[in-house]
């Protein structure tokens, strides 16, 4: 087997210096093939000749027979192996003549690629085609890659090249192009042989200064240690690049790095290998510049190597998280010299550290805040790609924190590194990331994850838009939030101005102050062109309604949380509006053409769920103590606006019950809640009461308690309404006292509410001047009996017309 396929080596004493080139490919096949074919002697000559003979005559019919399989130069009798006796010299060194194949190892083909490279610029030369030279000059640099990947070292028709490139673009005759794509290509072209015969600069003194002794070598060889098998850089794949820094002393920390970028991204780089790599460099990094550039390179790189994974291993994560953080604290420590923000210039050679500004500080180009951006991304990826009802998801979920701890770290030393005029730009995008992480929490988890945030980050920095005194109290939380809100209120993105004030919403109606939440919302008109967002941004809104009404509830506002989350709950695609699916549920789903990005901004993790039972119940029993009131008043004959059916009207589902035969127990939310209803109906407002309290789904609510006992008091009014609306008729007169010791109110609280339902209803009823009474006047009403009749009636006529429509005709 040839050497160049082979993943280790070892020299032999014996070895010729002949076996040192590498055999191509084909030479391999054709000797290979020829000891196959070896067998074929076991045949006498007169098969050999007649198979020639046949295959002479018809060369393009299909092979049959013992030789069907072989080559079609064996067929053909062009080896010397099938011809027969009759085979002479002169036809076999014609042959050879013929299919004579010069085998070259992969440093000579690579050198003369770098040949074809010299004469294509030379060739280009003459027509000033600086595309061309642009292109090919490009390639050489591919290649020198490739030699130094394969441990060639740097060949001399390299130095070739950039020196007959830089002597083209010194030429002064070239300094005015009147194309552009020329001139681009030419100071393009200008600028990388600049910085690459800076980096051969020695090499390119002594081709110069002996063009003739210099061209002598093919290259200028490595100088290798001892080759140990502990300590190989040969692979079966080329150079390992996690021993180059150790293994040659020509490649330099920076130009190992060089190496690691130049292969990131390719199809065939293992990513694993070049993350030890650059874990190997950061241990022989001398200087904090040399150190800063590893890390700056070790995080994405590392990110990239799960970029086909649904999302980062774990401990990869953990990995970059320490990596950003080690960053920091490099960056810490000199951060009167070095500085990595987005403002810096590009730095081409990143062998030569920057220039210090007049601050006497070298900025090197990064974006800290990206980093910590693809960490949160990761960590919610992972979120939403775990069983959110496994332990392992509580386990996850941990890590809240320090993606936390790592935002509020970054927003404070870009604070201290940016420009004061252009920090609210630059600090936007952590600003909105730190609201995602709290706007639904409680103020005792804020506080949790704030004390702890402060803790973690270095003492020295200060905030001016998110100040901290030491105190993470309630009026700290709501501080916290609303300066984070008003931070990003003058963005020119004005996504991220309706996402920071959706947010501030959020966290308003979560602490139950329903009335200022609503206020926000329309003095905002965030509402007003939703419909034309992005879905994340329409899914906050969603959110934001159910949390109104939620809130609107635990203040008994029964007819604003009804209001508010009538429309929302119309839907039957509910979770899918609040963004609460799963993510295989969306790749399943519709949604499929959509990227993977798309998708996950189409979900939340579990734990930003809002319980959908819990809405149903709220909603379902908000609409009890509406419709069952206005229902029974408009079927007893009263003038009053129309109950509409809802989806999940509770006059739909009294409906369907009474038409029922079998009724069982209450056992759901929905039983519970219909249950209570017919209680009402009744005016049993204490059997209502005790159905709705047995619903367990009240103790998400973080006031229950308080919530149950404010809405005591409204099922006992809205149970009297229905009482006195069923059984008006059948009174003249009746006693406020009595109505008092039924329902359990006060009596002046009876008056309020029959004085209500007399002024709203314009009712034929008035309380007598003590106050004592409920008189009933009454009218042209019917009775209960002449009722049945009337409608008993119509249903008649009706059936009649159905079963003989001239009926209809004749009784006109």
């Amino acid at each position: 087997m040839s050497r160049f396929f082979a993943n280790s080596y070892e020299y032999e004493d014996t070895s010729s210096s002949s076996e040192e080139d590498l055999l191509s490919s084909s030479e391999e096949e054709l000797v290979s093939s020829s000891d196959e074919m070896s067998d074929d002697s076991l045949f006498n000559e007169e098969e050999s000749e007649g198979d020639s003979d046949f295959d002479s005559d018809d060369s393009d019919a299909k092979p049959y027979g013992p030789d069907w399989f072989k080559k079609p130069e064996f067929r053909k009798g062009t080896n010397k192996f099938l011809k027969g006796s009759h085979f002479s010299d002169s036809d076999e060194s014609d042959s050879e003549d013929e299919g004579k194949k010069v085998v070259k190892s992969a440093r000579e083909k690579l050198l003369d690629e770098m040949q074809a490279v010299y004469d294509k610029v030379e060739t280009a030369q003459m027509s000033e085609d600086w595309v061309t030279i642009l292109n090919e000059f490009d390639n050489v640099t591919r290649l020198l890659v490739r030699a130094q990947q394969q441990n060639f070292g740097t060949p001399k028709i390299f130095i070739k090249v950039v020196a007959q490139v830089e002597d083209l673009v010194s030429n002064p005759e070239q300094a005015e192009i009147k194309n552009k794509a020329l001139s681009k290509a030419f100071n393009t072209t200008k600028q990388r042989v600049k910085k690459v015969a800076r980096e051969n600069e020695d090499l390119l003194s002594k081709f110069r200064e002996d063009p003739e002794s210099f061209d002598k070598e093919d290259t200028v060889e490595p100088v290798l240690p001892p080759l140990q098998e502990e300590n190989k850089v040969f692979t079966g794949k080329g150079v390992n690049l996690s021993s180059l820094a150790s293994a040659s002393s020509e490649f330099s920390f920076m130009a190992s790095l060089q190496i690691v970028n130049d292969s990131r991204g390719k199809k065939n780089s293992d990513q694993a290998e070049l993350v030890k790599t650059l874990e190997e460099l950061l241990n022989i990094a001398k200087s904090p510049y040399e150190r800063i550039l590893a890390y700056l390179t070790l995080v994405p790189t590392r990110m990239e190597a799960s970029t086909n994974l649904s999302y980062q291993p774990i401990d990869q994560w953990k990995s970059s998280f320490d990596d950003i953080n080690k960053l920091l604290d490099i960056l810490d420590e000199n951060i009167s010299t070095y500085q990595v923000t987005e403002l810096a210039a590009r730095n081409d050679d990143p062998e030569v550290e920057p220039e210090a500004n007049a601050n006497g500080v070298k900025e090197i180009m990064g974006s800290l805040l990206s980093y910590a951006e693809r960490l949160d991304d990761e960590f919610k990826k992972s979120l939403l790609n775990i069983d959110p009802h496994s332990s392992d998801y509580l386990e996850r979920l941990r890590d809240e924190q320090k993606a936390y701890n790592l935002l509020l770290r970054i927003q404070l030393y870009t604070e201290a590194t940016v420009p004061e005029d252009r920090q609210k730009e630059l600090l936007a995008r952590a600003f909105i990331r730190r609201l995602d992480h709290i706007y639904y929490k409680s103020d005792k988890l804020i506080s949790i994850m704030e004390n702890n945030a402060w803790k973690y980050a270095p003492s020295t920095y200060k905030s001016k838009f998110t100040p901290f005194n030491g105190q993470t109290d309630s009026e700290y939380c709501a501080k916290l939030i609303e300066n984070l809100a008003e931070a990003l209120k003058d963005q020119s993105n004005t996504s991220l101005q309706k996402r920071a004030i959706l947010s501030h919403i959020y966290y308003v109606s979560l602490n139950g102050d329903f009335n200022v939440a609503k206020e926000m919302l329309l003095n905002t008109k965030v509402q007003s062109n939703i419909n034309k967002s992005d879905p994340s941004l329409q899914i906050l809104f969603n959110r934001v309604v159910v949390q109104m009404g939620l809130s609107a509830f635990k203040l008994c506002k029964i007819e604003e949380c009804h209001q508010v989350l009538n429309e929302l709950l119309a839907s039957s695609h509910l979770r899918e509006i609040l963004g609460q699916q799963s993510l295989q549920r969306i790749s399943s789903s519709a949604a499929a053409n959509a990227t993977s990005e798309e998708k996950e901004k189409q979900c939340l993790p579990y734990h930003q769920h809002i319980n959908l039972d819990l809405v149903d119940l709220v909603f379902m029993t908000s609409s009890l103590l509406i419709e069952i009131p206005q229902m029974t008043a408009y079927l007893t004959g009263i003038k009053t606006k129309k109950v509409p059916i809802y989806q999940k009207s509770v006059r739909r589902l009294v409906e369907s019950f009474d038409k029922s035969f079998f009724r069982g127990p209450p056992e759901s939310i929905k039983e519970h809640v219909l249950y209570a209803a017919k209680s009402m109906q009744k005016g049993d407002w204490k059997g209502c009461l005790d159905y709705l309290k047995a619903v367990k789904t009240w103790n998400l609510l973080p006031n229950s308690t308080q919530v149950l006992d404010d809405l005591t008091e409204r099922i006992q009014v809205e149970t009297l309404k229905t009482y006195f609306f069923t059984y008006r008729k059948f009174y003249e007169k009746i006693s406020v006292k009595k109505f008092s010791e039924l329902f359990g109110l006060s009596e002046e609280k009876i008056v309020e509410a029959m004085e209500k339902i007399i002024t709203d209803l314009e009712l034929a009823v008035k309380i007598d001047d003590e106050k004592a009474f409920i008189v009933i006047e009454k009218g042209d009403e019917i009775s209960k009996l002449e009722e049945v009749a009337v409608k008993l009636n119509k249903e008649i006529r009706a059936t009649k017309e159905r079963l003989n429509p001239s009926y209809h005709n004749n009784h006109r």
